[in-house]
């Protein structure tokens, strides 16, 4: 077994420099190719296997210090979940203290939707991916001892990664050692043990469907259970259980049952098979059906759902706008269906306020505690905004060909082109605004009408400013950059830095922890200025940049 695990334990660390060495390589790959700076990265920059390797163990460090502090955020969510459903944590003024019963409970959410609910997918949904088989077959090494021995590691290292968080929520509940050792048991066990499960469920040989289903029956199974034991009343008195000696021995007893059938898997071999083979299938199936790009796929699954319209109404039009016009007429019908299914998720928000007021649940939330939820308004907007599908949407269904011809390069065409796509995003984009605008609409009408004109004031500017913003963004790197070949390639590598930094800001909106109106009085300033400077530099450089990529 001690052989067993120092082969585990050097395996686990090449794998993790082997994946890291190879976002570095891209990171210096793509940032040779942006213009001017890539001037300033020397060859042997690249070449150095040495830098790369330093840098690559840097990276690697990095990654286990973000994964404590990662463990610290999961901690504090749940405690803060646990205030919010209304438990006796808070005092007459409105701020949290570290009661009992708030810790208890915040504990119990942690255990149901960590180590259980998401446990359980990884178990049951475990499948390859692709620098692992790139891992296994670049080295030659063994399938069983590569994902056993990671499996075994990965599950281990998250779970020693609470070792922070878990003392100082036990250091608040006044049961260090017996939170620290619940914590670390309840995380690893349930893990392993839903791994053991998955792999058996392998051995059933079910469909597709079946697999779905069990699924899903499984997941409500588990937070229908938590919904009947908060509405019970009985999650303090359970949690209490888990922190205690006994609590800590139920769960030693599941970790050590769950690792024991882990590595007794009669059939690991063939499943682990089965697993690469269903990779590998997956990865074929996904080139086949897209472009060679993943930037523009949208776009072509788009335009494979077309269903033609009536023209006859733009006949007074001629030119770009009729072309433009068209366009947009052409897709409404398959815009309005992304539209709608955007707004079957607000509705589905509207009903949970409607429900959580019904229970009370807002009774203990102020004014200033909603003004945090303001944050995380970036991040959704960023995620349902129509910026990313209407360019995708004109680049190839309209740009591709159109491009080629000189009337459609002039200046005039140009921007009259750019105006009538923002202003038909921006409608889209809106009205998601509007439906959000509801959302806290409904929950202050529920709830005493405890949101001020202010507050609502400062949001209609902050969702104002989004929509703009998501509207404006991706219409303007599209037009100044123009990133894309006429066989829809993309070859421009700041196109691709662009798109990931706006991914990182969006998400780092739901990490900050801002409350008061400065935030949203902030985002919105700096938005409508980029928007506006923004549209300066597309009426100047647009006429020059918009053409097809060589």
């Amino acid at each position: 077994m001690m052989d067993n695990l120092s082969v585990y334990i050097r395996n686990y660390w090449h794998f993790k420099k082997f994946t890291i060495a190879k976002k570095v390589n891209g990171l210096i790959y793509y940032f040779k190719r942006i213009p001017v700076i890539g001037k300033f990265i020397p060859p042997t920059l690249y070449k150095s296997y040495g830098i790369k390797q330093a840098l690559a163990i840097i990276g690697l460090i990095f990654s286990y210090v973000s994964s404590f502090a990662a463990k610290l955020l999961w901690m504090a969510m749940y405690y803060g979940i646990a205030v919010l459903l209304g438990s006796r944590g808070l005092s007459e003024d409105g701020f949290a203290l570290f009661g009992q019963e708030t810790l208890m409970s915040g504990l119990f959410y942690w255990v149901v939707f960590v180590p259980i609910f998401l446990g359980f997918y990884n178990g049951y949904a475990f499948s390859a991916h692709k620098p692992m088989i790139d891992f296994i077959e670049y080295f030659h090494l063994s399938r069983m001892t590569v994902v056993r021995g990671y499996t075994l590691m990965d599950v281990g290292i998250q779970g020693l990664a609470y070792i922070p968080a878990a003392l100082i929520y036990g250091a608040l509940l006044g049961r260090p050692l017996e939170t620290l050792l619940f914590v670390l048991f309840a995380y690893c066990g349930f893990n392993y043990l839903f791994l053991y499960l998955g792999r058996v469920i392998y051995t059933w040989h079910l469909s597709g469907k079946k697999r779905l289903v069990m699924g899903t029956a499984a997941a409500v199974l588990v937070i229908g259970s938590a919904a009947v034991i908060y509405l019970l009343e009985l999650a303090v008195p359970i949690t209490s259980f888990f922190v205690s000696w006994g609590g800590v021995a139920v769960f030693a007893a599941v970790f050590a049952g769950s690792i024991y059938l882990l590595l007794h898997f009669k059939q690991e071999n063939e499943y682990l098979l089965y697993w690469i083979n269903q990779a590998t299938l997956t990865l074929v199936k996904a080139k086949s059906q897209t472009s060679s790009s993943s930037y523009i796929s949208e776009g072509i699954a788009m335009q494979r759902k077309l269903v033609m319209t009536n023209e006859g109404q733009f006949e007074h039009l001629k030119g770009a706008p009729y072309l433009n016009a068209l366009l947009f007429s052409r897709y409404r019908p398959i815009l309005n269906k992304a539209l709608r299914l955007r707004f079957f998720g607000i509705g589905a928000a509207l009903l949970l306020v409607a429900g959580a007021s019904l229970f009370g649940l807002f009774k203990s939330v102020s004014a200033h505690d909603m003004t945090a939820t303001l944050p995380i308004l970036f991040f959704l907007m960023y995620l349902m905004t129509f910026g990313k599908k209407v360019v995708q949407m004109v680049f190839v269904n309209c740009d591709v060909s159109m491009l080629y011809y000189p009337f459609y390069r002039e200046a005039k065409t140009i921007i009259s082109g750019f105006n009538y796509r923002f202003k038909q995003t921006f409608f889209y984009n809106g009205l998601l605004s509007l439906g959000i605008f509801s959302v806290y609409l409904l929950l202050t009408i529920l709830n005493n009408f405890f949101l001020s004109w202010n507050f609502f004031a400062v949001l209609f500017l902050l969702l104002l400013a989004l929509s703009m913003l998501f509207s404006f963004h991706e219409l303007f790197i599209y037009y100044l950059i123009q990133p894309f070949t006429g066989d829809m390639e993309v070859v421009s590598p700041l196109y691709k830095v662009i798109s990931g930094v706006l991914y990182w800001i969006s998400y780092m909106n739901v990490q900050v922890h801002f409350t008061g109106f400065y935030y949203a009085l902030t985002v919105s300033a700096l938005s409508l200025l980029y928007v506006g400077i923004g549209f300066l530099v597309i009426y100047k450089k647009a006429p020059e940049t918009f053409k097809i990529r060589a």
